[in-house]
C-alpha cells in the first residue's frame, strides 16, 4: 500500500510540475445570447416560432488571438404549427475555439422533443460567426 501511495504522490507531483496553474489563468466568463420571434402569414406549416439559445462559458487561455472556451448552453425552438418534429430543446456542453467573429467547435446536445415526448443525444460539430457593419456611418 505504501509503493502505491508513493507513486500516487510522484505523480500527482509530476502533474502539477508540468501543467501550470489554471486557477489563475482564467481569462473570462463570457457568455451569449440569440433568438428570434418569427410569423410568416400566409403559411400553414409553420405559424408564429421563437428560437434561440443562452449560453455561459469560461475564457481558459489565449494563444496567437485564440481563445479555448467551454461552455454550458440551453437551445430551444417552438412552433405553433406543424410542431411535432420542429418543438425541440435542451442542455448542450462543450468547448471551441474563438477568433474574432468566428468559433469552431464541438458540443454534446441533451435535445427534447416536447409534442414526441423523446430524445435526441447527439455530438455536434459546428463554425458560427456573427460580424455587423454599418454602411452609412457619420
Amino acid at each position: 500500500m505504501k509503493k502505491k501511495g508513493r507513486w500516487f504522490f510522484v505523480v500527482f507531483l509530476l502533474i502539477g510540475t508540468l501543467i501550470p496553474d489554471v486557477s489563475m489563468g482564467i481569462e473570462g466568463l463570457s457568455g451569449s445570447t440569440w433568438g428570434e420571434l418569427t410569423y410568416e402569414s400566409g403559411d400553414s406549416l409553420s405559424g408564429p416560432s421563437a428560437q434561440g439559445y443562452l449560453k455561459q462559458g469560461v475564457d481558459w487561455i489565449t494563444i496567437q488571438h485564440y481563445t479555448l472556451d467551454t461552455f454550458a448552453a440551453l437551445h430551444y425552438r417552438f412552433r405553433t404549427d406543424n410542431s411535432d418534429y420542429y418543438n425541440a430543446f435542451g442542455p448542450a456542453l462543450g468547448v471551441e475555439f474563438k477568433k474574432g467573429p468566428v468559433n469552431i467547435g464541438v458540443q454534446y446536445y441533451w435535445e427534447r422533443f416536447t409534442e414526441l415526448h423523446r430524445s435526441n443525444n447527439q455530438l455536434q460539430v459546428f463554425v458560427n460567426w456573427w460580424y455587423g457593419w454599418n454602411l452609412l456611418k457619420k
